[in-house]
């Protein structure tokens, strides 16, 4: 007999197998199991060894991981005839929704831009976070350019310096879980002309 096995299964919940029939003996067999329950006829859940009789139907139940991408196996026993139920959590989704930040103009020259707060989300696990042209800070924590991870519901803002040139663009990409979005400040244009002088007549 064979039971199915099922995969991207949410953590720390109860599977159930496919239905088997019982076929080839003439006599009630021993049925036990490891690692999960069984089911006669549609009867409760247990973990008791017990007996099968010929065209009786079973199904196995297990309680999956409580971790991601990992395996956990009920294995039924009839007759000395062994099934594997397995069953294998989801993967951790560490990729976020979208996010935005808000562009900037008009701003003053060579001066620390801040972008506003993005929150993460999505994720069900701790994502990579990097940065290209600034710094970034998570919460209320340490401005940094050096790679870390982010959890979801975190709050992100990113940062740099402006241009020290007029009508100039600086740009800062932020990336968490291959998702990225740019901050980008732009300087106020040049509105002092160049010097002139009146010629006397």
């Amino acid at each position: 007999f064979t039971f199915t096995a099922q995969t991207g299964v949410a953590l720390s919940t109860v599977a159930t197998s496919n239905s088997i029939t019982v076929g080839g003996i003439t006599a009630p067999a021993a049925i036990s199991i490891v690692g999960g329950t069984y089911s006669i006829n549609g009867g409760a859940y247990t973990a008791v060894a017990g007996t099968v009789n010929n065209g009786d139907q079973v199904t196995v139940r297990q309680t999956s991981s409580g971790s991601f991408s990992t395996l956990t196996t009920a294995t039924l026993t009839i007759g000395g005839v062994s099934g594997a139920f397995d069953v294998t959590t989801l993967a951790a989704d560490t990729t976020p929704d979208p996010f935005s930040f808000s562009d900037v103009t008009g701003v003053a020259l060579s001066t620390v831009q801040t972008s506003n707060a993005i929150t993460v989300s999505g994720i069900a696990a701790p994502a990579a976070i990097s940065i290209v042209g600034g710094e970034y800070q998570v919460g209320s924590g340490t401005w940094t350019n050096i790679a870390g991870t982010v959890a979801n519901t975190n709050t992100v803002k990113v940062r740099h310096t402006s241009s020290g040139t007029n009508s100039t663009a600086v740009n800062t990409t932020l990336t968490i879980g291959g998702i990225s979005d740019t901050f980008t400040s732009t300087t106020l244009a040049d509105t002092i002309p160049d010097s002139f002088a009146f010629i006397d007549v």
